[in-house]
């Protein structure tokens, strides 16, 4: 069902989207119970929705003693309007007992109150920040201390605005949590890293009083914030956050997004357990495990000389190490790319890492220190992975790393254990207050 809101008023409107169901009030046996029944609702023309079994909504009074499943909510600003399509379908687990000649009826109730207008996050941040040039050349070389900006440069969507350096307004309160913001996607989407994982539920976990050496990774099993990125770690395959055939004698086999990583699973683990009941705000995103293999042969940064072949056991450097180190073994490459290559790179879900290439638009690069940048912050006690394969060198699969005391930027066999420190991206809709300060962190409404 299509339908479109319309804003004939003068002033910004916050919105309520709600589906009541008639068999929450009624006692015909004959309706279909509300736990069988998955809905949808998305931009029109879009899956950018979840997608949820009704009954398990929250509820909101829409109308005198009657209540609905909450949908969304959203803005409308003077003569603004927006297209939704609701999708509704009988859950795949329904039995035959349970569906067979059901009905079910509901209705779309929308709720209306005047409001102060609130700012996407993406807008608060272009407004609250001047993109500039970075004054030094990302991937190449260490930020300086004074370099803290806003800078742009293209994804796969548009125009993507990055922090750089040591920003001290890119903090965001989110879900009992605080993160720092990593950059605004070209749909306008913004990816968040976390920054404290606030396991004593503080009042402003972005406050630095509350900071600590091992705060931003992500407790996902008690107290444990470490773990291997792949267990095994003796083929090509092995580098992916999804991987495929272990001993396959081709490409497309060995990185296949078949099998989920030791990483990904804790991180599901995690998200699971603390975002789950969030996850209206969250997209589900594309992110992107560059898994194309250097096919350049005379690419040979450090001993290991290469084929290119990129499974089995073949010697293969992957896309992020020729952008971020040089053929003569020093920080530099082609130089960063928020552009994902491969179909295969290309993997949905509601939590990852941040890449390697985001890592050195942060500040950091290859084989050099640098504490100055704002991912520092909450993470000096140990290094922490990132999304990014860096080579497989004929025994070991190994992928870029970040972090620690000396701010450390290289790669490690996927067996060793390094920080799991998550990150989410919030939709493009999702509105924010705050000025980004630790103080003052922009607050997820």
């Amino acid at each position: 069902f299509t339908f479109t809101l319309t804003n004939n008023c003068d002033s910004y409107v916050k919105v309520t989207i709600a589906l009541v169901s008639e068999y929450r009030t009624s006692t015909n046996t004959a309706y279909l119970k509300d736990n069988y029944v998955k809905s949808n609702l998305s931009t029109k023309g879009t899956n950018d929705g979840s997608s949820v079994i009704l009954s398990t909504l929250s509820l909101g009074e829409v109308d005198t003693n009657t209540q609905g499943y909450v949908l969304k909510t959203t803005g409308l600003k003077n003569k603004e309007a927006k297209s939704f399509d609701l999708r509704l379908w009988l859950d795949s687990e329904t039995t035959n007992e349970q569906g067979l000649n059901k009905t079910w009826k509901g209705k779309i109730v929308v709720s209306v109150v005047a409001a102060e207008y609130v700012p996407t996050l993406s807008e608060a941040i272009l407004a609250n920040n001047e993109v500039k040039t970075p004054i030094t050349t990302p991937g190449a070389a260490v930020s300086t201390a004074s370099e803290a900006l806003l800078a742009s440069t293209e994804d796969d969507y548009g125009t993507s605005y990055y922090f750089r350096g040591a920003v001290t307004n890119n903090y965001v309160e989110f879900a009992n949590k605080c993160w720092r913001i990593v950059r605004v996607g070209g749909d306008g989407s913004v990816k968040l890293i976390l920054h404290n994982d606030n396991t004593t539920k503080v009042a402003n976990p972005c406050d630095a009083a509350n900071n600590s050496g091992d705060a931003a990774f992500a407790r996902y099993s008690g107290t444990d914030f470490m773990s291997a990125f792949n267990t095994n770690y003796d083929d090509n395959a092995y580098v992916g956050f999804k991987y495929g055939t272990a001993g396959a004698s081709d490409y497309p086999s060995a990185h296949a997004n078949t099998n989920k990583s030791t990483i990904l699973t804790n991180l599901e683990t995690w998200y699971n357990n603390n975002l789950k009941t969030y996850e209206s705000v969250i997209d589900d995103n594309v992110w992107c495990n560059d898994k194309t293999n250097v096919t350049d042969t005379t690419y040979v940064p450090w001993v290991w000389t290469p084929n290119g072949y990129g499974y089995g056991k073949n010697v293969t450097y992957y896309g992020a190490t020729q952008r971020l180190v040089s053929k003569n073994n020093s920080a530099g490459g082609t130089g960063p790319s928020l552009k994902c290559n491969g179909e295969l790179s290309k993997i949905n879900s509601k939590v990852g890492l941040i890449t390697a290439d985001e890592l050195a638009l942060a500040g950091y690069a290859y084989a050099k220190e640098n504490t100055t940048t704002y991912l520092q912050e909450n993470a000096t006690d140990i290094l922490w992975w990132s999304l990014s394969p860096c080579f497989f060198n004929g025994n070991n699969a190994n992928v870029w790393y970040a972090g620690g005391g000396s701010g450390g930027f290289n790669g490690d066999g996927v067996y060793n254990t390094c920080g799991v420190r998550p990150s989410i991206s919030l939709k493009s809709t999702t509105n924010a207050t705050g000025n980004g300060t630790s103080e003052k962190p922009y607050v997820v409404n």
